[in-house]
């Protein structure tokens, strides 16, 4: 009996990343996964972000434009609307790599353990191309020690996907009073529940740029 294709929910917060989030749209859309539930949510953007995100409104499940308080706030906004039974999400200048869904929902299903799951941390340039890649760490002694601080053997946020159960059991939110690494913060509390695996393929992609918007 062929087992049903679990949803998974992938959330894009955006302001003002007219020159990226297409690639961003597009990476997640083309996956060839069958069950994906798409949401974008953008803090209000003057630049050209909103016709281009109209332009794929018809395959999302939702988007929205309006003033928000950070991107965390916008993550949270999403996922409150999010329904699948895997999560993650992308920000509007990274990507998502060629069939990383659907390796992912093969994982989560053929290993009901495995509740975080991380793939290799990669790095892309502007134009896409790939910098930096390496082997992932998953261990909560090297999270816990801040060993990345000496190696940079960082838990990829982009490269990261979760089971909503494990969400909801550690608290159901980003902690939006950071302004930077609400991951990290997050990832101390799945820690506190349920250990870290790691898939020796590529899933995601960060994009080294000059200027983040946020």
């Amino acid at each position: 009996m062929q087992l049903p294709y679990p949803k998974i929910s992938v959330v894009t917060p955006n302001y003002n990343q007219g020159d990226f989030i297409e690639k961003t749209i597009i990476s997640v859309l083309h996956q060839s996964y069958p069950n994906v539930e798409y949401l974008i949510i953008d803090g209000g953007s003057t630049d050209n972000s909103i016709s281009i995100i109209k332009k794929y409104e018809s395959q999302l499940q939702y988007w929205v434009s309006e003033k928000d308080q950070g991107m965390y706030h916008a993550i949270n906004k999403g996922f409150s609307m999010a329904t699948g039974d895997i999560m993650c999400w992308i920000n509007s200048d990274d990507v998502l790599w060629e069939d990383a869904l659907s390796h992912v929902a093969a994982i989560f299903l053929k290993y009901p353990k495995v509740c975080w799951l991380q793939g290799y941390p990669s790095v892309i340039d502007e134009q896409g191309e790939l910098l930096f890649q390496r082997e992932p760490i998953a261990t909560k002694e090297h999270f816990y020690n801040l060993r990345f601080n000496k190696d940079f053997s960082f838990i990829q946020q982009e490269s990261t996907f979760w089971r909503k159960s494990l969400w909801e059991k550690a608290g159901g939110q980003l902690d939006t009073n950071y302004s930077l690494a609400a991951d990290f913060e997050l990832w101390l509390r799945f820690f506190k529940h349920e250990s870290l695996y790691c898939t020796k393929k590529q899933l995601a992609a960060f994009r080294k740029r000059k200027t983040k918007n946020r």
